[in-house]
Protein backbone atom coordinates (compact mmCIF):
# COMPACT_ATOMS: atom_id res chain seq x y z
CA UNK A 1 0.00 0.00 0.00
CA UNK A 2 2.96 2.10 0.97
CA UNK A 3 4.04 1.95 -2.48
CA UNK A 4 1.26 2.70 -4.80
CA UNK A 5 1.20 6.01 -2.55
CA UNK A 6 4.34 6.35 -2.83
CA UNK A 7 4.33 5.84 -6.92
CA UNK A 8 1.10 7.96 -7.20
CA UNK A 9 3.03 10.87 -4.94
CA UNK A 10 5.77 10.46 -7.78
CA UNK A 11 3.64 10.46 -10.61
CA UNK A 12 1.61 13.65 -9.64
CA UNK A 13 4.43 15.58 -8.84
CA UNK A 14 6.24 14.32 -12.57
CA UNK A 15 3.15 15.20 -14.40
CA UNK A 16 2.80 18.85 -12.34
CA UNK A 17 6.08 20.27 -13.69
CA UNK A 18 5.65 21.62 -16.69
CA UNK A 19 7.59 23.46 -19.47
CA UNK A 20 8.13 26.72 -20.27
CA UNK A 21 4.95 28.97 -20.97
CA UNK A 22 4.15 28.90 -24.97
CA UNK A 23 4.73 33.16 -25.55
CA UNK A 24 3.55 34.82 -28.78
CA UNK A 25 4.90 38.18 -29.12
CA UNK A 26 4.16 41.43 -31.89
CA UNK A 27 6.17 44.22 -32.49
CA UNK A 28 4.55 47.04 -35.24
CA UNK A 29 8.35 47.96 -35.69
CA UNK A 30 9.94 44.74 -34.80
CA UNK A 31 12.49 46.12 -32.48
CA UNK A 32 14.07 42.33 -30.58
CA UNK A 33 14.68 44.25 -27.43
CA UNK A 34 11.32 44.80 -26.09
CA UNK A 35 10.73 41.60 -27.73
CA UNK A 36 13.01 39.65 -25.79
CA UNK A 37 12.89 41.51 -22.82
CA UNK A 38 8.96 40.97 -22.56
CA UNK A 39 9.48 37.26 -23.73
CA UNK A 40 11.84 36.87 -20.47
CA UNK A 41 9.29 38.11 -18.26
CA UNK A 42 6.75 35.16 -19.50
CA UNK A 43 9.40 32.51 -19.66
CA UNK A 44 10.89 34.00 -15.88
CA UNK A 45 7.24 33.09 -14.25
CA UNK A 46 6.86 29.18 -13.74
CA UNK A 47 2.66 30.34 -13.25
CA UNK A 48 2.33 30.99 -16.87
CA UNK A 49 1.25 28.71 -19.05
CA UNK A 50 0.72 30.66 -22.18
CA UNK A 51 1.11 34.16 -22.97
CA UNK A 52 0.84 36.84 -25.56
CA UNK A 53 1.97 40.78 -26.35
CA UNK A 54 1.57 43.11 -29.15
CA UNK A 55 3.43 46.39 -28.86
CA UNK A 56 2.11 48.81 -31.19
CA UNK A 57 2.65 53.15 -30.59
CA UNK A 58 3.57 52.99 -27.30
CA UNK A 59 1.04 50.49 -26.50
CA UNK A 60 1.99 47.18 -25.03
CA UNK A 61 -1.26 44.51 -24.73
CA UNK A 62 -0.50 41.72 -22.65
CA UNK A 63 -2.86 38.25 -22.04
CA UNK A 64 -1.75 35.37 -19.53
CA UNK A 65 -2.92 32.16 -19.04
CA UNK A 66 -1.92 30.38 -15.63
CA UNK A 67 -1.09 26.54 -14.90
CA UNK A 68 -4.00 24.94 -13.62
CA UNK A 69 -2.66 24.65 -10.04
CA UNK A 70 -2.25 28.33 -10.17
CA UNK A 71 -5.77 29.89 -10.79
CA UNK A 72 -6.88 30.20 -7.53
CA UNK A 73 -4.09 32.79 -7.39
CA UNK A 74 -4.49 34.25 -11.16
CA UNK A 75 -5.29 37.96 -9.88
CA UNK A 76 -2.32 38.31 -8.06
CA UNK A 77 -0.07 36.87 -10.76
CA UNK A 78 -1.86 39.04 -13.25
CA UNK A 79 -0.95 42.26 -10.73
CA UNK A 80 2.74 41.22 -10.48
CA UNK A 81 2.82 40.46 -13.97
CA UNK A 82 1.93 43.78 -14.56
CA UNK A 83 3.93 46.08 -12.48
CA UNK A 84 6.59 44.38 -14.09
CA UNK A 85 5.62 44.99 -17.42
CA UNK A 86 4.95 48.58 -16.36
CA UNK A 87 8.66 48.93 -14.70
CA UNK A 88 10.41 47.65 -17.84
CA UNK A 89 8.73 49.46 -20.01
CA UNK A 90 7.81 52.95 -18.26
CA UNK A 91 6.94 54.78 -21.83
CA UNK A 92 4.10 52.26 -22.89
CA UNK A 93 0.62 52.23 -22.02
CA UNK A 94 0.82 48.44 -20.59
CA UNK A 95 -3.19 46.77 -20.62
CA UNK A 96 -2.65 43.28 -18.87
CA UNK A 97 -5.65 40.96 -18.86
CA UNK A 98 -6.11 36.94 -18.41
CA UNK A 99 -9.19 36.74 -19.80
CA UNK A 100 -9.12 34.05 -22.42
CA UNK A 101 -11.23 35.99 -24.85
CA UNK A 102 -8.45 38.74 -24.83
CA UNK A 103 -5.58 35.55 -25.30
CA UNK A 104 -7.52 34.46 -28.54
CA UNK A 105 -7.88 37.44 -29.80
CA UNK A 106 -4.22 38.65 -29.30
CA UNK A 107 -3.47 35.40 -30.60
CA UNK A 108 -5.29 36.06 -33.71
CA UNK A 109 -3.92 39.12 -34.54
CA UNK A 110 -0.40 38.00 -33.99
CA UNK A 111 -0.82 35.37 -36.71
CA UNK A 112 -1.98 37.69 -39.04
CA UNK A 113 0.24 40.63 -38.71
CA UNK A 114 -1.74 43.53 -39.55
CA UNK A 115 -1.33 47.27 -40.93
CA UNK A 116 -0.55 49.84 -38.69
CA UNK A 117 -4.52 50.79 -39.05
CA UNK A 118 -5.82 47.35 -39.18
CA UNK A 119 -3.83 47.34 -35.50
CA UNK A 120 -5.33 50.38 -34.26
CA UNK A 121 -8.83 49.38 -35.29
CA UNK A 122 -7.91 45.35 -33.57
CA UNK A 123 -6.40 46.57 -30.60
CA UNK A 124 -9.11 49.22 -29.80
CA UNK A 125 -12.11 46.59 -30.10
CA UNK A 126 -9.87 44.83 -27.71
CA UNK A 127 -9.88 47.44 -25.22
CA UNK A 128 -13.63 47.27 -25.45
CA UNK A 129 -13.76 43.72 -25.07
CA UNK A 130 -12.04 43.73 -22.37
CA UNK A 131 -14.12 46.47 -20.52
CA UNK A 132 -17.27 44.19 -21.48
CA UNK A 133 -19.23 41.83 -18.70
CA UNK A 134 -19.81 38.01 -19.11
Amino acid sequence: MKKLWLMSFILVVVAGCSEAPKVSTYHVDDDQQEIETLQKVFTDNRNLSEAAGVFFDHQLVVSLQVQPMSKFKKEKIEKSIEKEVKSLFPDHDVFVSSDLKITWELKKIINEQPTMDDLKKDLADLQALAKEET
